[in-house]
């Protein structure tokens, strides 16, 4: 009996054996045999047009399942072209495994075909990488970066091959046992529960924002049991969104100093701020509109996050879930004094109904050109709130992100730190591919469209249903209402302003289905057709182009120096 294997095969039986099912990918004869091993054991290979579409659907699809996606792409430029998903997947702490091929072990400063340090370039963009020059070593490896992805605090992982060691064949008895596997995440001991319940109870006015971190620990249940024993204002951010309903009595959105639901307001007047897998980054100002006077409890996986930006008054180290579960046990039993921040809960709310006054008349508004809330209000009223809505743009990601009523998590997926547009399509890509039984909508701006738009014939090729409306705006409207600020509206240089682009002409020529609207009562119509279509999907809705987003007129003012006296 012949076991002779090949390393491609090493690999994807591993990959089969842990799981996987689905890999993104662009072709190269580098990784040929990992392609025929693909074919052979049935995972089914979505080929892309472009490397990065590739890398941000794998980024997509470990978020929502919080299994590692997987991209497989070839050596050299193939790498540098998934490298900025993968930078977005790294900052954003997404599960992913980068595959990539790599010049001979043979060819070693003779300047081959394609041939650069690839592991020394992914180094800083991943949590883990390596590159395995032992055909004997690849279900070793393998099974060690799907632990490595998935362990801890969640991340990207590098494998790289040189073209010997997957061409090469072995006896599969030959193959080097792997490690699959993954270790316990650490637990909050009874002394940090005993305080934190201590810090609880010698407040007034707490808050409680729950970030990715609760996401990715499963932590839904417990924090909803959580919010309800206390019974005061809550926040989500991130993946966290949805982790409690936005349509729970307590919870109040997005945690965003720019969102127009109080959080400003509520975390400035604060006395204990409890942090559930919360990363102080940008997005939610640094805590600088944080009470200075407040209490901190900080909650996380990874050490290297407690104390960033604001010093944590009690730090504990703990899987989220892990965290909430003794917390809860304990209320049960030293329960808080009932309704001891009842009055401080309701002035949350009044403060969170006053801003968003404002929100509700834009969502309701029918004026021309339409505003993107005219345009998320439609998403809302026809797809539920079941459905998973990707976003991406500048100003338009701004405004969806703020008021967007995400009701369950992993139903939410947006960029992250890194900041990055022509996420959309892919991300939409990947996460039908993750759950095809969900619909899948896409709000963009049209220069983010723009970017990877051919991946709109991956979806056709590959039967990817998906929805997906852009805001036209004809510019980079983030970009150029920061000029505006700055400079004055009329000032504006070249690089701001884009054509009007057909892109539902576009999309309907790759055998899509595309409509463009100008008017309110269409929209939501569109939508529908677009839904029944049953192909991957661009309505073009002519928007403002001079809504500016609160996130812009942040952002700008924190770019502009201050004046000295």
């Amino acid at each position: 009996m012949n076991n002779k294997i090949d390393g491609g095969f090493a690999i994807v039986n591993t990959l089969r054996d842990l799981g996987v099912r689905d890999i993104f990918t662009l072709a190269g004869g580098h990784v040929n045999p990992i392609y025929n091993a693909c074919r052979e054991m049935g995972i089914r290979l979505i080929d892309t047009h472009h490397e990065q579409g590739a890398s941000m659907a794998a980024d997509a699809y470990g978020r929502v399942t919080k299994s590692p996606g997987v991209c497989l792409v070839t050596a050299g430029p193939g790498l540098t072209n998934a490298m900025t998903g993968m930078s977005g997947a790294f900052l954003s702490n997404s599960p992913c495994i980068f595959l990539s091929g790599k010049a001979g072990i043979e060819e070693i400063d003779r300047l081959p075909l394609q041939d650069i340090d690839q592991e020394s370039m992914v180094r800083p963009i991943t949590k883990w990488a390596k590159t395995v020059y032992d055909t004997k070593r690849l279900a070793e490896y393998t099974a060690h970066a799907y632990k490595m992805a998935r362990s801890g605090r969640p991340g990207p992982v590098y494998l790289g091959f040189p073209h010997e060691v997957l061409y090469e064949k072995i006896d599969s008895k030959e193959l080097d046992r792997s490690q699959s596997a993954i270790p316990s995440n650490p637990e909050i001991s009874d002394v940090d529960v005993q305080r934190f319940l201590e810090m609880i109870k010698e407040s007034s006015r707490p808050v409680v924002i729950a970030g990715s971190g609760s996401w990715y620990s499963g932590a839904s249940d417990m924090l909803e049991e959580f919010v309800n024993q206390l019974d005061v204002p809550t926040f989500t951010l991130n993946f966290g969104r949805g982790v409690v309903s936005d349509k729970h009595k307590n919870c109040l959105g997005q945690a965003s100093p720019s969102a127009l639901n109080g959080f400003k307001k509520i975390t400035s007047e604060a006395d204990l701020i409890i942090l559930l897998g919360v990363r102080l980054s940008l997005y939610i100002g640094w805590g600088r509109t944080f009470n200075p006077s407040a209490k901190i409890v900080q909650v996380d996986i990874e050490s290297e996050e407690i104390g960033r930006n604001i010093p944590a008054h009690l730090p504990i180290i703990s899987d989220i879930n892990k965290a909430l579960t003794k917390v809860n046990d304990r209320l049960a039993h030293e329960p808080i004094v009932k309704d001891a921040f009842s009055e401080w809960m309701n002035t949350c709310v009044k403060w969170k109904d006053a801003e968003w006054k404002a929100i509700t008349k834009l969502k309701n508004s029918d004026t021309k050109p339409l505003h993107v809330l005219r345009v998320v209000k439609s998403i809302e009223d026809v797809l539920g709130e079941d459905a998973m809505l990707c976003i991406d743009g500048g100003d338009t990601q701004a405004w969806t992100d703020s008021v967007y009523q995400v009701s369950k998590g992993g139903l939410y997926v947006k960029g992250g730190p890194l900041g990055c547009m022509g996420v959309g399509v892919p991300f939409a890509i990947g996460s039908k591919v993750a759950f095809p039984e969900r619909q899948v909508a896409l709000i963009s701006g049209d220069g983010a469209i723009g970017m990877n738009l051919m991946e709109f014939e991956t979806a056709v090729k590959h039967k990817i249903p998906f929805v997906s409306i852009v805001c036209n705006d004809q510019s980079w409207g983030m970009t150029k209402h920061q000029h505006w600020l700055n400079y004055g509206r009329d000032n504006t240089p070249a690089g701001h302003e884009l054509p009007f682009i057909n892109y539902h002409e576009i999309v309907k020529a790759m055998g899509g289905y595309g409509e463009m609207v100008t008017e309110a009562d269409e929209l939501s119509p569109a939508i529908e057709r677009a839904c029944n279509s049953d192909l991957p999907s661009l309505i073009n809705v002519i928007t403002n182009p001079d809504a500016t987003s609160a996130a812009t007129l942040a952002i700008t003012a924190m770019m502009t120096p201050k004046e000295k006296d």
